[in-house]
């Protein structure tokens, strides 16, 4: 008599548990993660890929749309992640290079660069920019900055190649062996 009754338990209790965990699955999905995704194909400024998990943390990869500016798309995508109450330390942003010829450019620049942002003497930046535009044909170089970073974007041929350095003394992503 008492094996009768506790397979319907427990078979009662693997559907129920079978449901919850699913049901949670199902939630987190429609509910969170296609509405974000929707919401990052959408946008205007930049094609945003969103890689990763809440746990692990996110990966988000700009491909900045041709005639828009790094600053506008990196702002634009931050603003989504936010209305999704996804924190800024959770996610990191990550851009599209696929031109080898502007980073030479950037390579050639280095120095510069970094002791401009080492030594936060960001009112030179226009000056490299049109330095880097006088000494490379054809390339259109441009800086801008926000209270968290500066946006680097150089420009040629339908090529683009961008940088975000954070003004806060981090990890510049200058340096090819910065982790």
């Amino acid at each position: 008599m008492k094996d009768m009754k506790l397979k319907p338990m427990a078979v009662t209790f693997i559907v129920c548990l079978a449901l919850l965990i699913g049901g949670g699955f199902t939630y987190q999905y429609v509910a969170q993660e296609k509405p974000l995704q929707q919401s990052l194909e959408q946008a205007q400024f930049s094609n945003i890929q969103l890689s990763g998990n809440k746990n692990e943390g996110y990966i988000v990869t700009l491909d900045v749309i041709d005639g828009n500016t790094l600053a506008l798309a990196a702002e634009e995508a931050r603003n989504i992640l936010s209305d999704y109450k996804i924190d800024p330390v959770s996610y990191t942003i990550q851009l599209k290079q696929e031109s080898t010829s502007l980073e030479k450019v950037w390579q050639d620049h280095l120095f510069e660069i970094a002791e401009i942002m080492a030594n936060k003497n960001y009112s030179k930046l226009p000056e490299l920019m049109n330095s880097i535009e006088a000494s490379h044909e054809h390339v259109e170089a441009s800086a801008s900055m926000d209270q968290q970073n500066v946006y680097i974007s150089l420009v040629a041929d339908n090529q683009r190649f961008d940088q975000i350095l954070p003004l806060d003394g981090g990890t510049m992503g200058v340096w090819n062996n910065e982790e």
